[in-house]
């Protein structure tokens, strides 16, 4: 019997029946189960269905990711009252077929790497990635299950000491940074958890918020690192995402002319390096020498690279209260955050 699924599966129910195709369900046939659907238990697939069909995805894509027929999810749908999205599939190059996301499924379900199914579907990670969490698929802590000897522990004390990134420590030791930071969290003193303020209006030290992490750092707010202006930022209640705001800016590109490397700033923030990399993009701040990236913050290098490298902060002429970086000779006058928004509400 062959997973693959024709196009006749993203049909109506009639056409999924005419053509003869009977995908694997939640039959109590263990063997047959076991063989074809990735997924554990019956129980399982049914808290994965109901979230999927919870969050709006398309039903097509339910059943090519969970190896059920739609028939079934239409059955459960309409027992429990839920709502189904029937949208017609969208056709292109780059799309995602159902064999992609019966594929993406089943690696995802066997533990494979990100990594590798990337390459397998000929996909970026960062693809595989939002697809995965656009289809409600459970994610996982790679690393959860290795345990933790001593030496490593020393190994990740020491890193600590010299203050390097997370995400570094993390892909030198094999394990994921939430698994870093949850041994930190379990290695910290009794005394030093409870120094923390649990009040979420208390603005935290850079010491207190580095205690935590970034989940029990959503609603709080805490100050950077060695800030000459004193920036304090924080988390939002729902989410471990901040909000950008002109100060944060303006201190981001200080440190980016001082030359501090991306992993050093997001130690000091205590965002992660992808934030950092993120945002300095849309702030359009210049490429750096390797050789004179530091991990320190010297705010007397501000001036000395910025006039070196001759750029200066302006104002978006299509986007006022919005400020980016540019050469002060022939600079552009029109950020490209600006430019993307404007090309995707023409929808160019």
């Amino acid at each position: 019997m062959s997973a693959a699924l024709p196009s006749s599966f993203a049909l109506s129910p009639q056409a999924y029946l005419d053509s003869g195709l009977l995908l694997p369900s939640r039959v109590k046939d263990s063997t047959a189960s076991s063989k074809l659907a990735p997924f554990r238990t019956a129980d399982h697939v049914n808290l994965l269905l109901r979230k999927m069909i919870s969050q709006g995805v398309n039903v097509a894509h339910i059943a090519a990711a969970l190896f059920i027929s739609r028939l079934e999810i239409e059955a459960i749908a309409r027992e429990e009252g839920l709502p189904l999205k029937r949208t017609p599939l969208r056709s292109g190059p780059r799309v995602w077929s159902l064999l992609d996301i019966n594929r993406l499924s089943r690696a995802w379900a066997e533990g494979e790497d990100l990594s590798a199914i990337a390459k397998r579907l000929d996909r970026t990670v960062m693809a595989v990635r939002k697809k995965r969490a656009a289809l409600g698929l459970p994610a996982r802590e790679r690393y959860a299950e290795v345990v933790w000897t001593d030496a490593d522990v020393a190994i990740l004390l020491a890193h600590r000491e010299r203050r390097v990134g997370l995400q570094r420590i993390a892909k030198q030791m094999g394990r994921s940074v939430r698994s870093l930071q949850r041994k930190l969290v379990s290695l910290r003193p009794a005394t030093a958890q409870s120094a923390t303020p649990t009040d979420p209006s208390v603005v935290l030290t850079w010491e207190q918020a580095s205690r935590l992490t970034p989940e029990e750092r959503r609603g709080r707010r805490w100050q950077v690192r060695n800030s000459p202006t004193g920036l304090v930022i924080g988390f939002s209640r729902k989410a471990c995402t901040t909000r950008w705001s002109i100060e944060m800016q303006h201190e981001l590109a200080m440190r980016h002319f001082a030359h501090q490397s991306p992993d050093a700033v997001a130690e000091d923030f205590l965002l992660t390096d992808r934030t950092i990399v993120s945002q300095s993009g849309w702030l359009h701040l210049p490429r750096r020498s390797k050789k004179d990236i530091r991990k320190t913050f010297d705010p007397e290098l501000y001036e000395v690279y910025l006039s070196k490298m001759d750029y200066v902060r302006r104002e978006c002429l299509g986007k006022a209260g919005f400020y980016f970086w540019s050469t002060r000779r022939n600079g552009r006058r029109i950020s490209r955050l600006h430019q993307q928004t404007a090309v995707m509400r023409s929808g160019d």
